[in-house]
């Protein structure tokens, strides 16, 4: 009888202690299954930051080439009209230079002729220097300022802001009054508004140019009217060539 006794109590403290084990198994497994499934979620999101991530810097990269094709545009742009200031504004000073003055020439002409040509290279020099700081501008926000504004838009400005043209519109805006006036002193209309200062200094100094190049005919060739005249005549179809069909179109 204590053998049967001991024996069920032994058999007893087995099955309870292997129930026990099978408990604390089944909840250590359960824990596992739920810290894989937390892993797995963790994974997820890191996987998903790291591609959000990815995303917006590629897109970061594509936005800050973009802007640096339009800034380079745009210094390619004020260089090329640099160059044909100082072109016109180096042939302007040539003709005052070796121009030969008449002993019998019109006093009135001359200052016509002095005024227009001293006009045209203030235009032309104003121009020139106006594309130079403007290039400078360019050059050192890009440098120091393009890539830092670029990375500090949102996601949904990525797309939608173009800061380079922020910053020249509101960099250029005062320099842009300011040649709309000049422009507007050689011209009572205007049908196309460009928001770049250099073009409306280049507009009047290209007009003043032509000017000078009809009056200069008079000063020189004062004497061959036929010659001034055919001057003149060069000089009034290039001025409405340059007004109708390049300043009008371009």
């Amino acid at each position: 009888m204590a053998s049967l006794l001991s024996e069920f109590v032994l058999d007893n403290f087995i099955n309870n202690y292997e129930k026990a084990n099978e408990t604390m198994w089944r909840k250590e497994d359960l824990d596992h299954r739920l810290q894989e499934r937390q892993w797995r979620v963790d994974d997820l999101q890191r996987e998903q930051e790291w591609r959000a991530h990815d995303i917006r810097t590629d897109r970061i990269h594509k936005k800050l080439s973009n802007e640096q094709r339009q800034a380079d545009t745009r210094a390619e742009h004020l260089s090329a009209i640099s160059e044909i200031s100082a072109e016109l504004s180096g042939f302007a000073l040539v003709s005052i230079i070796n121009v030969n003055l008449p002993d019998d020439i019109d006093l009135t002409l001359l200052w016509v002729y002095g005024v227009t040509s001293a006009l045209t290279i203030c235009c032309m020099v104003l121009s020139l220097l106006v594309c130079t700081f403007l290039m400078m501008a360019v050059t050192r926000y890009c440098a120091h300022d393009l890539e830092f504004v670029v990375k500090r838009l949102d996601d949904e400005d990525i797309d939608r802001i173009h800061p380079f043209e922020r910053w020249w519109v509101s960099r250029c805006e005062v320099d842009w009054q300011l040649s709309y006036f000049l422009f507007r002193t050689g011209m009572k209309t205007i049908h196309k508004v460009v928001h770049c200062t250099e073009i409306h200094v280049l507009v009047v100094g290209v007009t003043l140019f032509l000017l000078e190049l009809a009056i200069v005919s008079w000063v020189q060739y004062s004497h061959y009217h036929v010659a001034s005249i055919s001057i003149t005549f060069v000089s009034f179809v290039g001025l409405l060539v340059w007004h109708s069909r390049i300043w009008s179109k371009w």
